[in-house]
């Protein structure tokens, strides 16, 4: 898809930032990126800000029910016309239920990815996969290892629920607008049996053990009870592996 073509369907129209609209040129990227989505049980998707569908075409042209999730209703006009059920709502407050399809797929607008993939994580047990275009720097920092700066508590607690893997980076000339970021491809694969089980005093753990990050884990731990567990409380947090984390929380609630 050309800059020309784009304008000429998008007319007066123009592109917002809040939104995070940019939207993907290459149609090789879009292809590569439909090729990656595998599903299991049936061929639907849900991709989320679909856009002008560039990547929509070459998930229909390989078999898939698309399902598009678009805020702008603009493009939820031109997406009607290529025959994929549209529905004109924001990712973040519309119902996920039992109905939609496991799998998402979509190039999140960079201003909400988080606040994307963190509602994903928490409707888990409906959207189980996800393939997803991010900018580098949110990638890096979900498969973050310790000792990293990226690390943090979204890293831990993304590791313990998916499997996931960085596909490959899509430059910013592949877009228009032209962002001033490298983007990549995530995919993200439910963990059928992760370490433990994640609940909302886990996660609340999580941040607690961050929350402060040049200060020890005694220090950040000051509203737990930390009296005879036997862990090196001195430590910080992004020194800790995802394993004892875990380790640490249960000896903390035990």
């Amino acid at each position: 898809m050309r800059v020309k073509e784009i304008q000429k369907i998008l007319g007066e129209k123009y592109l917002t930032k809040s939104r995070g609209q940019n939207l993907l040129l290459e149609e090789n990227v879009a292809r590569s990126i439909a090729d990656l989505v595998e599903v299991f049980e049936d061929k639907r998707v849900l991709e989320i800000g679909s856009g002008l569908g560039i990547i929509t075409k070459y998930l229909v042209k390989n078999g898939f029910d698309v399902t598009a999730v678009e805020i702008d209703k603009d493009f939820c006009q031109y997406l009607k016309t290529t025959g994929v059920n549209v529905i004109n709502e924001d990712f973040l407050s519309f119902p996920i239920d039992e109905t939609l399809p496991e799998v998402v797929v979509g190039a999140l607008p960079f201003s909400i990815s988080i606040r994307i993939l963190l509602r994903i994580k928490d409707h888990r047990d409906k959207l189980k996969r996800w393939f997803v275009v991010v900018q580098k720097e949110v990638a890096e920092r979900l498969i973050s290892e310790p000792g990293r700066k990226s690390y943090s508590s979204l890293s831990i607690l993304f590791q313990i629920l998916f499997e996931m893997n960085i596909e490959f980076d899509i430059s910013p000339n592949s877009f228009f607008p032209k962002p001033e970021v490298t983007s990549t491809v995530l995919k993200g694969i439910l963990r059928h049996n992760p370490i433990i089980e994640v609940t909302e005093e886990f996660e609340r753990f999580l941040r607690d053990i961050f929350r402060y990050r040049r200060k020890t884990l005694k220090n950040n731990l000051y509203d737990y009870n930390t009296e005879g567990v036997n862990f090196a409380l001195r430590r910080r947090a992004e020194t800790l592996s995802k394993e004892e984390v875990v380790e640490l929380y249960r000896e903390i609630m035990k």
